[in-house]
């Protein structure tokens, strides 16, 4: 126990800078944003301890209630904003296909195939098409397109 208390003891504001950065590090390599809120608190914990009117003891009290505070109220807005931001049909090349335009190559009782750009989708309808007609497509189950005259 003397060794911690030692340890902690010889915590100065360039030793919180430095796990500060280390713990920032770890996020970067990681992306969750389970540590960016530990990272921050050092860096405050520093700038806290800069002044010099604090001893180790309040320096680590400070930064477990700084972790506390962060985690508790700055990760629901970062979980909030990543939601907002979530790119739309980002690897989902299918969604992106909705109000585009496609020629019927085949099309038979309700079925038949669309050929969008140089690829040829699974589409179906409630409407009677021919081949070669323009079609748009109305709503995407899986592979296959829901297709409408257009």
């Amino acid at each position: 126990m003397d060794t911690v208390i030692t340890f902690l003891s010889s915590f100065g504001p360039q030793h919180w800078l430095v796990f500060g950065l280390i713990l920032l590090i770890a996020e970067m390599m990681t992306g969750t944003t389970y540590l960016l809120w530990p990272a921050v608190a050092a860096f405050l914990t520093a700038l806290i301890s800069m002044t010099g009117a604090t001893s180790w003891v309040v320096d680590v009290a400070v930064f477990a209630v700084l972790v506390i505070a962060l985690t508790a109220f700055g990760r629901p807005i970062v979980q909030r904003w990543r939601a907002q931001n979530n790119a739309e049909g980002l690897n989902e090349r299918s969604k992106t296909l909705i109000g585009t335009r496609g020629v019927i190559t085949v099309f038979a009782n309700g079925t038949g195939s669309v050929k969008i750009a140089d690829t040829v989708w699974r589409a179906v309808s409630d409407e009677a098409l021919t081949p070669g007609q323009t079609v748009v497509i109305d709503s995407v189950d899986g592979a296959t397109l829901k297709v409408r005259a257009g």
